[in-house]
């Protein structure tokens, strides 16, 4: 059986000694898949990610990347093991241009696939393409995050973690990143994405897992989930319609 690219079991991570905000979440991705981390405010949803990246310190648990345990490996080595995460903000070089900014990720590559690895994100995102010797700090929003994503990208991860990419944006924004979500999946890229903006997660991805208080407390097909009576309890903090003897309507 193909181990999974991402299995993370009973993870506990926090940012002080004793004090978890991770308190034994499990989750896993197949290969191909759009995984979505949902859950109200405060349920540990960055926190979880991070951990997973290497950015919060993790006390127990374990996380396998394509069935190597990369439990114990620092941030700034993740990329190397095949692991891209974008951070919610300061994901790029807004005085650098699109070009200089592609090329600094890059930098991991060996050299000979550098140029390859750029000319791959180029096809991908055309728009960056033409406007390769612009500054980031000139680009919409909607463009800098699809820099950001194009800057995971160049290293050819074999998964990219992604956290709140539609935050701050407007809804035109926040569809052109979902529809470019969808289109990297669909070029073979494992994807698992924290988001508030359920709707729109939950329609471009394969499965879901829900957060309340660093635990995994549901999951389910993501297409399924936005009616689920537990989810809209958990997530939504109402109750769905029940029957007589207390089970979901």
């Amino acid at each position: 059986m193909t181990a999974p690219v991402l299995e993370v079991k009973e993870l506990v991570a926090g940012y002080e000694p004793g004090v978890p905000i991770v308190r034994g979440a499990s989750i896993r991705v197949d290969q191909g898949e759009i995984v979505v981390v949902l859950g109200p405010n405060g349920a540990g949803k960055s926190s979880f990610i991070k951990a997973i990246a290497g950015l919060v310190p993790k006390s127990g648990g374990s996380v396998h990347l394509v069935g190597e345990d990369i439990t114990a490996v620092p941030a700034h080595e993740m990329v190397r093991r095949g692991l891209a995460f974008v951070p919610q903000t300061e994901n790029i070089f807004p005085l650098m241009s699109i070009e200089d900014n592609l090329k600094v990720a890059a930098a991991v590559l060996p050299k000979t696939e550098i140029a390859a690895g750029i000319r791959e994100v180029y096809d991908l995102f055309p728009d960056l393409s033409q406007r390769r010797r612009t500054a980031a700090g000139n680009l919409s929003g909607g463009q800098r995050q699809m820099l950001a994503v194009a800057r995971a990208l160049v290293v050819r991860p074999k998964l990219l973690v992604l956290d709140e990419p539609s935050a701050g944006l407007s809804p035109k924004f926040v569809s052109m990143v979902f529809d470019m979500l969808s289109d990297i999946r669909a070029h073979g890229v494992t994807i698992l994405l924290v988001e508030q903006n359920a709707r729109a997660a939950l329609a471009i991805g394969d499965r879901a897992y829900v957060l309340v208080e660093g635990q995994d407390r549901h999951e389910g097909i993501a297409s399924e989930l936005w009616n689920d009576p537990v989810v809209a309890e958990l997530y939504l903090g109402r109750r769905g319609k029940r029957n007589s003897d207390g089970n979901p309507a």
